[in-house]
């Protein structure tokens, strides 16, 4: 019978992608009630390297797959490859970074087991069974970003997977000393990819400078107004913040999507955050998790916003901006 919850380690340019960390951290939260075992599969280039990291974050079955050249992008071959590792493994459920590449793989992956998946969860919990048996209650919103619903996998049909957003879990510390049980599987290769890649061009605002970053500096619809958006830019380099926003800094094209914060967007732990011009709709607010200081600036003096900051200042975002910058 199915059993194991089963992280999927993601890695780039043969480093393991700090999602993977928050992964681990969800699945031992699982495994305080179904009493699994955590694993965790690794398909890479050097997967001795990446497998050593894992086992320092406390992971109890490794099963790694050594690829024998940079896979990157080529999601048809390494899908088919992982897919044979989840059969032999057959774990019970199986959680992913809502990335770009694990999103691509295990749609791919579902297909051929047949199982399913359920995309950007924003958080995994454990029902029981009426015969005691578990499954996972996998929550995320949907329609745009105005209801939040529970999917659960039909009976039957294993591995449970789900996509979980980059951000809502709390990263596992590492440890030392890791006494994984590491299996690699050097009967399964990656086969040829009909996927060629002719450059690579880096992204010109990268996800991780905002989900790493101490200080945020969110701007909301209050900032599309006049140059209220330049404004925000100086006052988060004088700061040493970086920019997120609401869904309607996305719209206007001033930020791009991976900046977005809320349900629909990225979650959050900065040290500080400061708002402004940000209404505080729980759609946004909902990414925003674990901040030692939160301000908000905005107009309205009943903005919901107010309930959620630590400090609020009912004021316009332009004068209070201005004001600092001449300091």
């Amino acid at each position: 019978m199915a059993n194991g919850i089963c992280v999927y380690a993601e890695s780039y340019k043969g480093k393991l992608e700090p999602v993977a960390a928050e992964l681990v951290s969800a699945a031992k939260e699982i495994q305080k009630t179904t009493g699994e075992k955590v694993q965790a599969i690794v398909l890479a280039d050097n997967a001795e390297k990446i497998a050593a990291e894992l086992d320092r974050l406390g992971v109890e079955e490794i099963y790694a797959v050594n690829a024998g050249r940079d896979c990157s992008q080529q999601d048809d071959a390494v899908s088919q490859a992982i897919a044979e590792m989840l059969k032999r493994i057959d774990p019970s459920s199986v959680l992913i970074p809502a990335t770009p590449e694990g999103r691509s793989i295990f749609s791919r992956v579902a297909m051929k087991l047949g199982c399913g998946m359920t995309a950007d969860c924003t958080e995994v919990l454990v029902g029981t069974k009426e015969d005691g048996s578990y499954y996972i209650k996998q929550n995320k919103p949907s329609y745009g970003e105005n209801v939040f619903v529970t999917i659960i996998t039909r009976d039957g049909f294993y591995p449970q997977m789900m996509t979980v957003r980059p951000g809502v879990y709390t990263a596992q510390e590492e440890a030392e000393g890791g006494r994984a049980n590491i299996e690699y599987f050097d009967d399964i290769k990656v086969g040829d990819s009909k996927i060629e890649v002719i450059e690579e061009i880096p992204a010109e605002a990268e996800t991780g400078s905002i989900l790493s970053a101490e200080v945020v500096v969110v701007g909301g619809r209050g900032v599309l107004e006049d140059d209220n958006f330049a404004l925000l830019e100086k006052f988060a380099e004088k700061v040493g913040g970086a920019i997120g926003g609401t869904r309607p800094m996305v719209d206007s094209e001033m930020i791009p999507f991976n900046h977005q914060i809320g349900q629909t967007g990225l979650t959050i732990r900065p040290k500080i955050c400061i708002s402004f011009g940000v209404s505080g709709a729980i759609q946004h607010t909902e990414g925003i998790k674990d901040t030692k200081l939160f301000v908000a600036v905005n107009t309205d003096e009943d903005a919901a916003i107010y309930g959620v900051a630590d400090y609020g200042m009912a004021a316009d975002l332009k004068e209070v901006l201005t004001e600092y910058l001449a300091l």
